[in-house]
């Protein structure tokens, strides 16, 4: 079913100021205005509706005002405290990165002499060194998804 080309510029012209309108969509529609009288007359009377409704003075009560209040002060403080908490994520980061290039050389050192010591061949050391290098992140890495799914998890259900 083809939809005719009006009920097509009315659409874009109700979606006018929203991001949902395209420049493309737009340029199209100053187009089709400026060869479509009934469409014209249709924008011109949906902009004056819109100018009409906005300046009706609207007044809030006050129990609303202040309850939007409190919560815009709690969303504040939670981002405040989740900028705070990436912040000493960072850092743990940065400071697990530097300590782990300064001792991944003697770990390998390690392993080696220990490999050299129980006559075990190279490749065989060198994969228990992989291991033992991988397993903490490993570990990491399961604990903090399980506590994340759990932490996202209301009655059951999985939220992201």
């Amino acid at each position: 079913m083809k939809r005719d080309i009006h009920d097509q510029a009315r659409e874009f012209i109700a979606c006018t100021g929203t991001e949902e309108l395209t420049d493309e969509r737009s340029s199209w529609l100053r187009g089709h205005l400026e060869a479509c009288a009934p469409c014209r007359e249709y924008a011109a009377a949906t902009s004056q509706v819109v100018r009409a409704l906005r300046s009706v003075p609207f007044a809030a009560d006050s129990n609303l005002v202040r309850s939007t209040q409190l919560r815009v002060r709690e969303r504040a403080l939670q981002l405040q405290q989740q900028r705070e908490r990436m912040r000493l994520v960072w850092m743990s980061c940065t400071l697990l990165a530097l300590s782990g290039a300064v001792t991944t050389p003697f770990l390998w050192q390690g392993f080696q002499w220990l490999g050299e010591i129980t006559q075990v061949s190279d490749p065989v050391w060198q994969v228990g060194f992989a291991m033992f290098w991988i397993a903490p992140a490993l570990a990491a890495s399961v604990v903090l998804v399980a506590r994340g799914i759990h932490l996202g998890s209301r009655n059951g259900t999985l939220t992201r």
